[in-house]
């Protein structure tokens, strides 16, 4: 039987994980075995032909259209589940990145990861769904990858809510999370991997009830998931 997600008691999960993983890959970076946002042309062709539906679709699209054009070098970025960094990387061309994690194990592991950078780096222990100790209207950027998929919709609700209180007016922010009314849940239990009982419909139905304003919604380009940029209006 599966076991009841996603709470955040199983979102802590990911702290011991990154133990374990070091241990087994000690020349590699956590993270990086769910997709590498650096892969493009012909190596990207490859790995779709070898792993074909268990590739989650072209990271590095999602980079190069909904992180890059919303960032500059003045830009005070948020990362909500950074877990070991894989897309903190391409945030640290802002002025300043507040990193938000559930499993406070990854603030060691990034600042050594991204030692040279690691003034650049503030850290927010999250108690799930919420980061009161961000100031209000304080942030230019909010980026999530990976991380609002394991998150259920209610949690999601609440955290728009916060997103919304701590972007500036015009502030962006870009999120993914899971759509279990795509093909590839066809015939998958409910909860498989972790996945949240989400949909597009339901994201929608979220950013208007807060004021946020749908800049893009792209349901194409992964096979499990969304992205939708949008921004709390001026």
């Amino acid at each position: 039987m599966q076991p009841p997600v996603p709470t955040t008691t199983w979102n802590k999960r990911w702290g011991s994980d990154l133990h374990r993983y070091r241990e087994r890959h000690a020349q590699r970076h956590y993270g990086d075995q769910w997709g590498d946002p650096s892969v493009t042309g012909l190596r990207y062709l490859w790995r779709k032909l070898r792993y074909g539906r268990r590739l989650p679709g072209n990271l590095a699209q999602v980079r190069k259209r909904y992180l890059e054009p919303y960032l500059t070098p003045e830009t005070v970025a948020l990362e909500i589940g950074s877990g070991g960094g894989r897309w903190t990387r391409y945030l640290l061309g802002a002025r300043k990145v507040v990193v938000v994690e559930l499993n406070r194990e990854f603030f060691e592991y990034l600042e050594e990861r991204f030692s040279a950078d690691a003034e650049k780096l503030e850290f927010y222990e999250t108690s799930g769904y919420e980061i009161r100790g961000i100031p209000d209207e304080s942030i230019d950027l909010v980026f999530s990858f990976g991380t609002f998929v394991h998150i259920d919709p209610e949690g999601i609700d609440a955290y728009l809510g916060e997103i919304r209180r701590t972007l500036r007016p015009g502030g962006t922010a870009t999120i993914h999370y899971g759509d279990r009314s795509k093909k590839f849940f066809a015939g998958r239990p409910p909860g498989y991997a972790g996945f949240s009982d989400m949909d597009a419909r339901k994201m929608e139905s979220f950013l208007q009830s807060h004021g946020l304003e749908v800049l893009e919604h792209d349901r194409r380009l992964l096979n499990h998931s969304n992205v939708v940029v949008f921004r709390r209006p001026a």
